[in-house]
């Protein structure tokens, strides 16, 4: 039965992937997968024709479910999961018919955010505001809004202006349930302290968004995260007591399995039912049938019908990191028993299940994340115990008892020294140096590589024969993957989309060397009061700088240019320098006199600074960058004192500008009279105040690249500078219309 199950997996896996055009490029590896299978299991060929018909019979039905028109605002939307609030803004999952939307609102005082908070799934609103398509993708590699929501069908996004409240309509089965998850969640809220709340609601219910977010970074950095989220463990822990509790009161076996299938089921829809808790769900209500029914549901075959179940009803999950995470973990911890049972002891046991999960999870993490944590191994074989043994317990009983009845202050306050011990402890272990390996997204065929040792590995383990060899050759292969994204003979050019700012990153071919032109950054004007205060918040740094680097296999920068003291220019510096090791930063002579730039360089103090002004040289490699501004004197890090360079780059001549002004541009085109440009970097984001019509004359160039931010607030580009390039027939790009913009360069 296994064996069938198994073929039929794969081939609804091959077909899955196939649909989506997005994922193509996943279809050769799971055809070469089936194909094998083929050869072995004859089935394969029987059960293809009937599973291709009924998934496309699904997926038509599906996508004929979605209306790809926008919502209309005359009626009214539904809250179909959680309504989240963090600081002003209130968001939330509505549907209008079969149409699913996200919402997004800020909210404008105190008092209507305490009304807020008591909207609930199942509710009613009357919305207005601005209906708009998710954002794609804008750098390489990094987060797609569209796919992201697409996968979880939603289509739109609103950006709503005002909300009210309309009368209840009679709920489902479904939404009392999540009506009764949303009480739950208020009740642990008010009543427990603050860290025993947040854990209780991330462990028990799901909900991670009241975590602080440097505790989050730290579990994640350390390879931990799974513990933060609800899995197999949670879910085991929580059925197996149950199943216990039941025995121990008099029930029998069947009667005692029977209430944990029905609970389970109950907590699957409580717990928010995503992929890795539907996985852990289903699988341990297949194995207590066994007690219900006369059969021999195995741990393998749960795994592989559970597997089939959440494809079968959205195959959409597939591209869910945590459907591919739990799934691939789950199936080498099953596929290695034979290994973790010749453990001689609970330690060496467990120091065996936190290598398999960590091996199993490896190529998932570097394709996603670009990085593995080095400390994944022994963080677990700290973390998984404490969990095991008291976090979740302690959790579970502050959810059960605490909406009946007062838990006794002394054990929530030992509860939430412990919960500050652990985070301190994580944080402190995340700040020692080498937790992680940038591994950048390294080529498929890279990964693909990495499953068959990892098979062989695990066979060679569990056989006892070539071991060293396969271990040796898995760690080079895992090592090599920074060299794989790195290798190649073209060198880029990269103006990063990081909204109003500037960054530019040039990388020599082979990754000979790396330097940052400005690092973005993002400010807010707007002072908030505490109330106002989110916990996620959006940076240039966090998400967007960092996360593009190291996609592309970036560790260490030789060169950081702060072309001035804007905060879009040099705003992301002390985060980049959190995550990437700098060479040196360089700056304008005088811009250090600017207080936020000085705070910023004394902060990182230990990384050489110099200062360069018109006739300095930068050398990167080959190339040559000479400094055009500021002048000998210096100034005080303005635009005017914007450090220019030029550089000739595989023959071609570019201009690198910062937000210099059209006194600059006067100065530089009578000094540099035969400078000529092949492609110019647009000065201020296309500003009136630059880009003047003598300077493109006199200039020529072919390209123009501006860095500025879509529906800019300061209306960029200027439409003078937009028609004086068009007037000289320059090509123009901004990262407004393309998102990020790549040139690449032989030597």
């Amino acid at each position: 039965m296994a064996r069938h199950l198994l073929v039929i997996s794969c081939v609804m896996l091959f077909i899955a992937v196939a649909m989506e055009k997005e994922a193509f490029s996943f279809v050769i590896i799971v055809l070469i997968i089936c194909c094998l299978l083929s050869w072995k299991y004859k089935q394969l060929l029987y059960f293809l024709p009937m599973l291709l018909l009924l998934m496309i019979i699904y997926q038509s039905s599906a996508e004929q479910s979605f209306r790809k028109s926008a919502p209309d605002f005359l009626k009214s939307f539904k809250i179909s999961a959680e309504p989240l609030i963090d600081g002003d803004r209130f968001q939330a999952i509505v549907t209008q018919g079969k149409q699913t939307s996200k919402m997004s609102y800020v909210m404008n005082t105190e008092n209507e955010k305490d009304a807020l908070r008591h909207i609930k799934p199942g509710d009613n609103l009357q919305i207005s505001g601005e209906t708009c398509s998710p954002n794609r993708a804008k750098n390489p590699h990094q987060f797609d809004e569209r796919l992201y929501l697409r996968y979880q069908h939603i289509h739109h996004v609103i950006t709503a202006v005002s909300i009210e409240k309309l009368a209840d309509s009679k709920p489902s089965w479904h939404t009392k349930i999540l009506q009764l998850r949303h009480y739950l969640l208020a009740v642990v809220t008010e009543k427990a302290p603050s860290k025993v709340g947040s854990y209780t609601r991330a462990l028990i219910f799901g909900e991670r968004d009241s975590l602080e977010e440097e505790t989050v970074e730290a579990y994640r950095s350390l390879g931990v995260i799974h513990l933060l989220a609800i899995s197999g463990l949670h879910v085991h822990l929580i059925g197996a007591s149950l199943f216990m509790i039941a025995l121990y009161s008099g029930a029998t076996r069947r009667l005692s399995a029977s209430l944990a299938i029905v609970f389970l089921l109950f907590y699957l829809v409580l717990a928010g039912a995503n992929a890795p808790v539907v996985r852990a769900v289903s699988m341990m209500c297949l194995l207590f049938l066994n007690e219900i029914i006369p059969s021999k549901i195995s741990t393998f075959t749960a795994l592989i019908i559970s597997f089939n179940l959440q494809i079968l009803l959205d195959h959409y999950q597939l591209f869910s990191i945590g459907f591919q995470l739990s799934y691939a973990v789950c199936l080498g911890l099953v596929l290695s028993r034979n290994i973790i049972r010749q453990s001689q002891s609970r330690v060496v046991e467990g120091l065996k299940i936190s290598i398999i999960a960590t091996l199993m999870s490896l190529p998932l993490i570097s394709y996603h994340f670009f990085e593995i944590s080095l400390a994944s191994i022994w963080s677990n074989l700290i973390f998984v115990p404490l969990y095991t043994l008291f976090i979740i317990p302690a959790c579970l009983g502050t959810a059960l008892i605490l909406p009946l009845f007062e838990i006794p202050t002394p054990l929530l306050t030992l509860f939430e020294k412990v919960l500050s011990l652990s985070e301190t402890f994580a944080i402190k272990l995340n700040e020692l140096p080498f937790n992680t390996y940038i591994t950048g997204r390294a080529p498929l065929v890279s990964y693909f590589i990495i499953v068959v040792l990892l098979w062989s590995f695990f066979i060679a383990w569990e056989r006892k024969c070539y071991l060293k060899t396969l271990t040796l050759l898995l760690i080079i292969t895992i090592l090599s993957l920074p060299i794989q994204t790195q290798w190649s003979n073209k060198g880029r050019v990269v103006m990063i989309d990081v909204g109003q700012g500037d960054s530019l990153f040039i990388q020599l071919p082979n990754n000979k060397g790396n330097m940052l032109i400005d690092t973005g950054g993002q400010f807010d004007w707007q002072p908030r009061e505490e109330w106002q205060k989110r916990k996620r918040v959006y940076t240039i740094g966090k998400n967007v700088l960092n996360p593009t680097l190291k996609a592309l296999s970036v560790s260490r920068i030789d060169q950081v240019i702060l072309t001035h003291s804007d905060f879009y220019h040099m705003g992301a510096l002390v985060e980049l320098a959190e995550e990437i090791k700098l060479g040196e930063i360089i700056i304008g002579r005088g811009s250090a006199s600017d207080k936020l730039l000085a705070t910023m360089l004394t902060k990182l103090k230990a990384i050489p600074q110099r200062e360069v002004v018109e006739g300095d040289e930068l050398v990167l490699g080959k190339i040559r960058f000479t400094v055009l501004n500021p002048q000998a004197e210096g100034g005080i890090g303005e635009n005017r004192d914007s450090v220019v360079l030029h550089a000739v780059i595989a023959g071609k001549s570019w201009l690198f500008t910062g937000d210099m002004e059209k006194e600059q541009e006067q100065r530089i085109m009578k000094e540099y009279p035969k400078l000529g440009l092949d492609y110019l970097m647009v000065a201020h984001h296309g500003s009136k105040h630059s880009t003047d019509a003598t300077f493109v004359e006199n200039m020529q160039p072919k390209e123009a690249w501006i860095s500025v931010a879509e529906k800019s607030r300061y209306g960029h580009p200027h439409p003078e500078v937009l028609e004086i390039l068009a007037n000289n027939n320059v090509r123009i790009r901004s990262t407004a219309l393309e998102g990020a913009l790549i040139y690449h360069f032989d030597y």
